[in-house]
């Protein structure tokens, strides 16, 4: 078992199988409490996840005397709603769940973020142990400082404090990962790289990390140092990204695609060029289908001007194109930005 390098308050483990064998032993020597049999575990996890892992994950309980229960709800983006927090309330209001006892998200991001913004509102704040089963999850989900819901068409509307006691990363889970969802990980480690440290894309092509404990280090360091820098670098690419979300209504495009193709338009042609040749490898799209760049503009720009009453927090090169700055613009200067991305990766 290793402790991941990941600059959070909280312990992140990694191991293989370290979910099935220690995530039960690790809730028991970290709760207050003489009778097993009243500790109280909801397990949040999709349809998916669950059919393959879920009966595994449970024994290492039931072989402890404690039976948790399975909260199932949808993987997709668009189900991280109030909606599905509702459900999951319910379900932890019904059955007196109190802050001795325990959340698990096992999942991908969008899991990540449902059961750790639940965990963070109901009654003031209950345990949280984060099981990630998706790159994108381990990478960025687990060591976020905020969990998000989306609302009223809008991606990561809501959100609140993201406190878990502890976090598990289990390699295992990456070999059941289905192609469409294994982008949404190589989005999050390009946009550390084009920040940070650009070897991290070049790691990509492997598909795969060889070394996930000392790969995922390298990801939290590469985090760490932007976010010192300042922590609304970490947006790059969120605009744009959000907009193709929107318009298709998080159906068309996955997270990391839309991101992907964001973080297409902000870089300088030789670097979209070399960029462009590793998306293909990795199965990412390189132009933006199924709708004129004008429809992402006009979506794009009707969120800024909705949601910006004064200057808009932007994240661009420097005047000499070397240097990732934050910069707060006019909405109609922050519009041109952007407007000049989206038709960089529009299919004309």
């Amino acid at each position: 078992m290793d402790i991941l390098e990941s600059n959070r308050s909280y312990d992140c483990f990694c191991g293989k199988d370290a979910a099935f064998d220690f995530a039960a032993s690790y809730i028991l020597e970290h709760t207050d409490i003489t009778d097993v049999t009243s500790l109280k575990i909801a397990v949040v996890s999709d349809r998916i996840v669950s059919g393959y892992y879920y009966n595994r994950f449970e024994n290492q309980f039931i072989n402890r005397g404690i039976k948790p229960v399975l909260i199932s709800v949808e993987a997709a983006n668009n189900s991280k709603s109030l909606a599905s927090a509702d459900s999951v309330f319910r379900y932890l209001s019904d059955f007196a769940f109190g802050r001795n006892d325990w959340i698990i998200g096992l999942g991908g991001g969008g899991i990540i973020d449902l059961s750790g913004f639940v965990s963070s509102v109901f009654n003031g704040g209950i345990r949280y142990m984060a099981v990630p089963t998706t790159l994108n999850a381990m990478t960025e989900g687990i060591v976020a400082s905020r969990a998000h819901l989306n609302s009223m068409g809008q991606k990561d509307y809501i959100s609140a404090d993201f406190r878990p006691d502890v976090a598990i990363v289990d390699p295992v889970f990456l070999d059941t990962v289905p192609a469409k969802v294994k982008t949404n990980g190589f989005a999050s480690i390009i946009r550390y790289g084009i920040l940070q440290d650009p070897s991290l894309i070049l790691e990509l092509d492997k598909k795969k990390p060889g070394d996930i404990r000392e790969f995922l280090c390298r990801v939290y360091a590469a985090r760490a140092t932007v976010e010192k820098k300042d922590p609304d670098l970490l947006k790059l690419g969120d605009e744009v990204a959000y907009a193709i979300e929107s318009y298709f209504r998080f159906m068309n495009y996955s997270e990391g695609e839309a991101l992907a193709l964001s973080l297409l338009g902000v870089a300088d042609e030789k670097r979209r060029q070399a960029l462009i040749k590793i998306y293909e490898v990795l199965g990412l799209p390189v132009k933006l289908k199924d709708v004129s760049p004008e429809m992402i503009i006009k979506t794009m720009a009707d969120r800024i001007r909705r949601t910006n009453s004064g200057l808009v927090r932007t994240v661009d090169l420097d005047s000499e194109g070397g240097r990732w700055v934050v910069r707060d613009m006019p909405p109609e200067d922050a519009i041109a930005l952007f407007r000049k991305r989206i038709e960089t990766i529009g299919d004309r």
